[in-house]
């Protein structure tokens, strides 16, 4: 699992093998973020739509940077779940110890 600066070093590859300019890759990131994190969308089902149809009105090559970085976001957030999980059972085992 990569962390956050790792990520990091992974998208920038990608983007510049595509020779995608940072302000266009950051305008890539900020639209999958709101995408997905829109406060008036309703249900997942209405973000995984809107972010279909954004994906496929992109060149392949921003929706391939707008995957990258739903990964590093899945993977970060992913992380500090764990190691919330990871906590909580530790604390349980040292409850159960005692």
């Amino acid at each position: 699992m990569f962390d956050p600066n790792e990520e990091s070093i992974v998208l920038e590859m990608v983007r510049s093998f595509f020779d995608i300019p940072n302000d266009e890759m950051m305008k890539i990131g900020d639209t999958t973020k709101t995408l997905l994190f829109d406060p008036n969308i309703t249900s997942e089902e209405e973000a995984v739509g809107r972010l279909k149809d954004a994906l496929s009105s992109m060149p392949q090559e921003h929706a391939l940077i707008a995957g990258v970085f739903m990964s590093g976001l899945l993977r970060c957030n992913l992380a500090q779940q764990i190691q919330q999980q990871y906590m909580q059972a530790k604390e349980k085992e040292e409850d159960l110890g005692t």
